[in-house]
């Protein structure tokens, strides 16, 4: 595969169902339909979210990125958070994920940005490894507590 037949896009509402699927796959469960398409739509329309699809020979959705932009008290400018990356099976490891990053990158820029953040379960090293190969650096420890 050549990276010539790979497009980054902005994603639009009839992206929803692919992504869906691809989300699911990344979480390695169903989520609920109708709430994911709820705030698919609504997403799509911040201006402080980006939402991108990498696309092959213009037809094919291979991967998708979610971009969060805040505004935190911590902070002297806007900071953007890598939400989700997903990359389909067949084409990993061929530089879809880095085409996607760096397209991020390449909108952030015009947005004052101060830094691009990304966290990834303990479980995924290989994960890891990419983002580290992707000019990130280990700053921080993440917790989580379920509020069930």
């Amino acid at each position: 595969m050549k990276s010539e037949n790979i497009s980054i896009r902005l994603a639009v509402k009839k992206d929803m169902l692919t992504v869906y699927e691809q989300i699911c796959d990344l979480e390695n469960k169903a989520l609920n339909m109708n709430e994911f398409k709820k705030i698919f739509n609504a997403n799509i329309l911040s201006n402080n979210i980006l939402y991108l699809v990498a696309e092959y020979n213009n037809e094919n959705i291979i991967g998708f990125i979610s971009c969060h932009i805040q505004n935190l008290l911590h902070h002297e400018k806007r900071v953007a958070e890598i939400q989700e990356l997903y990359v389909n099976k067949k084409y990993r490891q061929q530089g879809v994920g880095t085409l996607l990053i760096n397209k991020v990158v390449e909108k952030l820029k015009t947005k004052k940005i101060e830094s691009l953040e990304v966290t990834a379960q303990n479980k995924r090293k290989k994960t890891h490894d990419f983002y580290i190969s992707s000019g990130f650096k280990q700053s921080h420890l993440k917790f989580t507590r379920n509020m069930d």
